[in-house]
C-alpha cells in the first residue's frame, strides 16, 4: 500500500467517525421530537378559547394558549390560518416553551387583514375606509393572496428584484430632475426612489416638493455626491411611487394616511370575487422579550418574527415566511442605532435593523428555514453566539440598501449550510455603522450565495466593511457565483485580520477575492486553498491600495488570472503556492465543480498552513479548494429549492439579426454578445441546448452597463428548433439580470428570446442561465445536499455508511438520461457476495431502474451502470443500500443521457 493510499484509507475512517458530530446542526426538521416535560394544549379552528385545550376540546387562538403556558408546556397547533400577533412567555432552560405545528396540515401565522367596504372613487378606482397600524412606510397590500404593488411610475413588473426605472436627462442637477417622459401630474408628496451617480453602490429616496411638466425637485438623497447623487452623472435612475397619480394598472394601491383611506384600481372585471388584505402586524412572532422558546415548523406571511437583545436560548426550527418585510422609503439610520460617529454615508444601513427575520441575543438558532421576499434583509443575526444554520433565503433586498440575505453583527456567531439566492445587494454582510469595527469568532461556512447584485454595481455576494477587526473569524467552505457585482468575497476599507480559506468562485466580474486597503491598511487578511474559475477577468485575489497590508498572506490558490498583493508593511506580504492557470484540472468549470482530476497540476503542489491544511492526502497538501481523494464537500442547505440550477452543456446560439452569439451560453459572464441595431420588437435569440431540459425561470445576464438592458422580452420553446409556440413567459425591466418565470415546469431543448419593446441602443447579453424546481440529476447530486438521508449521518462532503434499506432521496429531481454514476466508499465485507446500491423513483420501493453493483474494499470510485430504461421527466429519486449491514457511504451521483 503507497503512503498516498494509506492516508486516503486514515482519513476515510476518521471521516466516518466524525460525520455524526460535524452534522449536529444540521438534523432535519422532520425527525421526531421528544416532547418536553410539562402541559400539552391544542389549538385548532373548531375549538374555543373557553375549552380545556385538549385534543377533543382543543383552544380556538394560538394567543389563547400562551396566556395558559408555563415552562415546560407545549401548544399544539392544528392546520389553519391564525391572524393574531403570539408573544410567548419565557421558558427555562431545562423546560422551554414550545410552539408548534401539529402537522396535519399548514399553520399559517397571517399578519394581514382583510379590507372590506369597497366603493367607486371615481376615475377608474375604488376606494375602502381602512386604519392600516403599521408605520405608512411599511405597508402592504396582497390581492387574492399575491403581492400586489404601490401605484408607481413608470410601471413596472411583479418582480421587484426585475425593476423598471425612468432615465433623467442629463440636464438633471442634485435635487432637480429633469426628465421630457415624465408625465404631467401632481407628483408633490410622492417618493423618489434614486439609483443615480457615478458609481451608485446604494440606492436612497427623497420627497417630491414641486412639479411641472418635464421636472420635479425633491428633498433628500444625495447623501454622497458623487457617487451617489441625481446631476449629469453616469447613472441617473429614478421612479416615483407614493402617489394617487401613479394608479394606472389592476392591482396598484395608494393609501392616503391623513384620510385613512386605501385606493385601488380594481382587476379587469372589477373587485368583487377577489380577496384584498393589508399588513396590520410586523411581527406575527414576538419574541423580543422571550427566552427559552422553541418554535418549530409554523408559515408567516406578510409578517416576521424576532427574538430581543435579552432573548436566549430561543429555537427557531422549519418556519417558513413569505413576505416579511416591506417599505417605501430609505432614511438615514437614527443617531442611537449608529455604533460609529453618524455621517452622512450611513444612509446605505438604512432599514437593516427595522427588517427581516431577526435572531437577536445570545444562544438562539434560526435553523431548517424557508425566508423568502423581503424588501430588507432575509434574516438579521446580532448580538453574540447565535447560529443560522440549513436555511434557503431567497428574493430579498430590493430597496437597494446594504440590507442582505443574512446581516452578521456581533460576535462569536456561527452562519452555516445557508442557500442564499437572488439578492438586491450582498448575500452576506456586515454594517459596521451598527455592528462597530469588532466582528471576532464569527464562523461563516458551507454557504452557497448566488445571484446577488441585483440592485447595486459595485460589491460582492459576501461583503465586509468597513474598518472591522475579525480575528478568530474564519469565512470558509463557501462558494459565490452567478452575480453581477465586481467581486466573489469582498473584505473592504480597511478592513483586517479575515481568515478565508477553501471558498470557491466564478461568474463573479472582475476578482475572484477582493482585499481592498483603499489609501488605509488591510492588516493580516488571508486566502488560503481557495478555487476560482471562468467568469474572472482580473485577479483571482487582489489586495490593493494598503498604507500597511503587514502580515497578509495568499497560497494554495488556483485560478484563471494573476494574484497581485501590495508590497506594504512589515512583515510584507506573501503569496506564494499558488497555480495561475487556464488549465488547472477542473472537472467542470463551467458549472463550478472546480475539484480536481488525474493528473491536475494542482494535486500535491500546495504549502502546509497550520490550521488549514488538515486531512492531506499524498506528499503535500493540494493547491485548491477540494483535496484530491478525499470526499467532495458542498455548500448551500439540504431543503426543497436549495438547488435549482440547470447543468449547462453543450449549447449553442444563434441571432435574429446574423451575428455570432454563441458567447450568451459559453458560462461566462464577462463575454457578451451585442445586437447589430437597437432594440426593436421582434428581434431575437434561439438557443440550443443539445437535449431536453426541464426549467421553470430564465436569467438573462445583460451585465452592468445598462445602456444595453433590453426593455422587454418573452420567451417560447420548442421541441423541434422550428415549431414555438404561444410565449410562456415574459419580463420587463432595466435590472442588471432579468427573469422570466415560468407558470410551471417546462421541458424543452430549444428556447427563442423575443424583444416586445424598443430601446435606443442595441440590446446585449452576457449569459443565459436556466433555473428548475428542483435538482437537475445531470448536475453532481451532492449527497450530503439530499432532501432526505435516511439510516446515516450527512458529513460536510458524503454520507456516513448506509447499510440495508438505508437511503438517500433528493426530491423532484429533473431527470433525462440512462446512465448511472455514483462515487462512493465501498463498506461491504470482503467475501460478501454482493452488496448493491438500488436507484428507485418517487418512493424507497418505488419502480427499480438501476443497480449499482458495490465490491467489497476499495476507496472513493466511481461507479457507472446503465438503467434498465432511460428515465425522464420530474421524479423523487432514491438511492437505496441492499444486502449488507454496511454496504457504502455515498459521496455524489448524477444520471446523464
Amino acid at each position: 500500500m503507497t503512503r498516498r493510499d494509506m492516508r486516503r484509507r486514515d482519513i476515510r475512517l476518521k471521516h466516518l467517525a466524525v460525520l455524526a458530530a460535524v452534522t449536529a446542526l444540521l438534523t432535519s426538521p422532520v425527525q421526531a421530537h421528544a416532547a418536553p416535560s410539562g402541559h400539552t394544549y391544542h389549538v385548532a379552528h373548531r375549538g374555543s378559547d373557553h375549552a380545556p385545550g385538549t385534543q377533543v376540546s382543543p383552544l380556538r387562538t394560538i394567543g389563547a394558549c400562551l396566556d395558559r403556558v408555563r415552562p415546560g408546556d407545549t401548544c399544539l397547533v392544528h392546520q389553519g390560518t391564525y391572524r393574531e400577533q403570539l408573544t410567548p412567555p419565557s421558558g427555562t432552560k431545562d423546560a422551554p416553551i414550545t410552539i408548534a405545528a401539529y402537522g396535519d396540515g399548514p399553520v399559517t401565522v397571517d399578519g394581514t387583514e382583510r379590507v372590506t367596504g369597497w366603493k367607486d372613487a371615481g376615475g377608474g378606482l375604488i376606494a375602502a375606509n381602512t386604519d392600516l397600524p403599521p408605520d405608512p412606510d411599511f405597508n402592504a397590500v396582497f390581492l387574492d393572496n399575491a403581492r400586489a404593488a404601490e401605484g408607481r411610475w413608470p410601471n413596472s413588473g411583479a418582480d421587484p428584484l426585475n425593476t423598471t426605472w425612468a432615465e433623467a436627462d442629463t440636464t438633471s442637477t442634485d435635487q432637480h430632475i429633469d426628465d421630457t417622459d415624465l408625465p404631467a401630474a401632481d407628483w408633490v408628496g410622492a417618493t423618489v426612489h434614486l439609483w443615480a451617480g457615478s458609481n451608485p453602490w446604494a440606492q436612497q429616496t427623497g420627497t417630491v416638493t414641486a412639479t411641472t411638466p418635464g421636472k420635479l425637485d425633491f428633498k433628500g438623497g444625495n447623501y454622497r455626491c458623487p457617487p451617489l447623487c441625481m446631476g449629469n452623472q453616469t447613472y441617473r435612475n429614478y421612479y416615483l411611487v407614493g402617489s394617487k397619480a401613479a394608479l394606472d394598472q389592476p392591482g396598484e394601491w395608494y393609501y392616503d394616511k391623513a384620510a385613512h383611506r386605501l385606493y385601488m384600481v380594481p382587476p379587469k372585471g372589477g373587485i368583487a370575487g377577489h380577496t384584498v388584505t393589508a399588513k396590520h402586524r410586523l411581527w406575527g412572532v414576538d419574541l423580543s422579550g422571550s427566552s427559552y422558546v422553541t418554535v418549530r415548523g409554523l408559515n408567516l406571511w406578510g409578517t416576521s418574527l424576532r427574538t430581543g437583545k435579552s432573548s436566549t436560548g430561543v429555537m427557531v426550527d422549519g418556519l417558513r415566511a413569505t413576505y416579511i418585510s416591506e417599505f417605501s422609503t430609505l432614511p438615514m439610520p437614527p443617531d442611537s442605532d449608529l455604533a460609529i460617529d453618524p455621517f452622512e454615508g450611513h444612509i446605505v444601513a438604512s432599514r437593516i435593523l427595522d427588517s427581516g427575520v431577526q435572531i437577536l441575543g445570545t444562544g438562539n438558532t434560526l435553523k431548517n428555514s424557508e425566508i423568502a421576499q423581503s424588501a430588507g434583509d432575509g434574516v438579521l443575526v446580532r448580538g453574540t453566539g447565535n447560529t443560522v444554520t440549513n436555511n434557503y433565503i431567497h428574493d430579498v433586498g430590493w430597496m437597494g440598501s446594504y440590507t442582505p440575505g443574512i446581516e452578521i453583527n456581533g460576535n462569536g456567531h456561527t452562519v452555516t449550510r445557508n442557500t442564499i439566492r437572488r439578492t438586491g445587494r450582498a448575500a452576506i454582510d456586515t454594517a459596521w455603522q451598527l455592528n462597530g469595527t469588532e466582528f471576532h469568532d464569527n464562523r461563516i461556512a458551507y454557504n452557497d450565495m448566488s445571484e446577488a447584485m441585483r440592485t447595486s454595481r459595485d460589491g460582492s455576494p459576501f461583503y465586509v466593511c468597513c474598518s472591522l477587526n475579525g480575528s478568530g473569524s474564519s469565512i470558509d467552505h463557501n462558494t459565490s457565483h452567478d452575480a453581477d457585482g465586481q467581486v466573489g468575497f469582498y473584505v473592504d476599507n480597511y478592513s483586517g485580520k479575515f481568515s478565508l480559506h477553501h471558498n470557491v468562485a466564478w461568474n463573479t466580474g472582475s476578482r475572484g477575492t477582493f482585499f481592498n486597503g483603499h489609501t488605509g491598511p488591510s492588516i493580516g487578511n488571508q486566502d488560503h486553498n481557495s478555487s476560482y474559475g471562468v467568469g474572472i477577468n482580473g485577479n483571482s485575489v487582489l489586495l490593493s491600495g494598503a498604507t500597511d497590508a503587514s502580515g497578509s498572506y495568499i497560497s494554495n490558490i488556483v485560478g484563471p488570472k494573476p494574484i497581485t498583493a501590495t508590497q506594504t508593511g512589515n512583515p510584507l506580504p506573501v503569496v506564494r503556492s499558488n497555480l495561475i492557470s487556464d488549465k488547472p484540472g477542473y472537472t467542470d468549470a463551467v458549472n463550478g465543480e472546480l475539484w480536481l482530476t488525474p493528473g491536475s497540476p494542482a494535486i500535491d503542489a500546495g504549502e502546509v498552513v497550520d490550521g488549514i491544511t488538515t486531512d492531506t492526502l499524498g506528499a503535500a497538501p493540494d493547491q485548491g479548494a477540494y483535496e484530491y481523494g478525499a470526499p467532495v464537500w458542498s455548500s448551500g442547505c439540504d431543503l426543497p429549492g436549495c438547488q435549482q440550477r440547470v447543468r449547462h452543456g453543450n449549447w449553442s446560439a444563434t441571432a435574429s439579426d446574423g451575428t455570432d452569439a454563441s458567447v450568451t451560453v459559453d458560462g461566462d459572464i464577462n463575454s457578451r454578445w451585442t445586437g447589430a441595431a437597437p432594440q426593436a420588437a421582434g428581434q431575437s435569440l434561439t438557443v440550443d441546448l443539445g437535449e431536453s431540459k426541464t426549467f421553470g425561470r430564465l436569467s438573462l445576464d445583460a451585465g452592468r452597463d445598462t445602456s444595453g438592458q433590453p426593455y422587454g422580452f418573452t420567451v417560447s420553446v420548442s421541441g423541434d428548433g422550428m415549431h414555438f409556440g404561444e410565449p410562456l413567459a415574459r419580463a420587463s425591466g432595466r435590472s442588471f439580470t432579468q427573469d422570466a418565470v415560468f407558470p410551471r415546469q417546462t421541458t424543452a431543448r430549444y428556447i427563442r428570446i423575443t424583444l416586445t419593446a424598443s430601446g435606443p441602443a442595441p440590446w446585449v447579453v452576457n449569459d443565459i442561465r436556466l433555473y428548475g424546481d428542483g435538482p437537475d440529476a445531470a448536475s453532481t447530486l451532492q449527497a450530503e445536499q439530499a432532501t432526505t438521508v435516511r439510516g446515516a449521518e450527512r458529513g460536510t462532503a458524503a454520507t456516513g455508511v448506509l447499510g440495508s434499506g438505508d437511503r438517500v432521496a433528493f426530491r423532484k429531481a429533473n431527470l433525462r438520461g440512462k446512465h448511472l454514476t455514483a462515487r462512493l466508499d465501498s463498506a461491504c465485507p470482503q467475501g460478501t457476495r454482493s452488496c448493491s446500491l438500488q436507484l428507485r423513483l418517487d418512493a424507497p420501493d418505488g419502480p427499480l431502474v438501476g443497480v449499482v453493483p458495490v465490491a467489497g474494499g476499495g476507496d472513493w470510485q466511481e461507479r457507472s451502470v446503465t438503467l434498465k430504461r432511460e428515465v425522464t421527466g420530474t421524479h423523487d429519486l432514491y438511492l437505496v443500500a441492499k444486502d449488507a449491514a454496511q454496504v457504502a457511504a455515498l459521496d455524489w451521483l448524477t444520471i446523464r443521457p
